[in-house]
């Protein structure tokens, strides 16, 4: 994809998906953002920064009934 595309799809598409499983880098495009809810773990946002996955988790703070 070209750079004025990739700005373009990041722009049009305002929604986070959200994945059950982590996402596979390669599949993602610089900047792109994925919340990931695996089975037995706590959500994690991952964004693609260069040629590098980062995440960041979230920790439960009250336990709803």
């Amino acid at each position: 994809m070209e750079k004025l595309e990739r700005k373009f799809r990041q722009v049009s598409e305002n929604k986070l998906p959200i994945l059950s499983k982590a996402p596979n880098v390669i599949s993602m495009i610089d900047g792109e953002r994925v919340l990931a809810r695996e089975p037995g773990k706590n959500p994690r946002l991952y964004v693609k920064i260069g040629t590098k996955l980062y995440y960041s988790e979230f920790t439960e703070l009250i336990k709803g009934s």
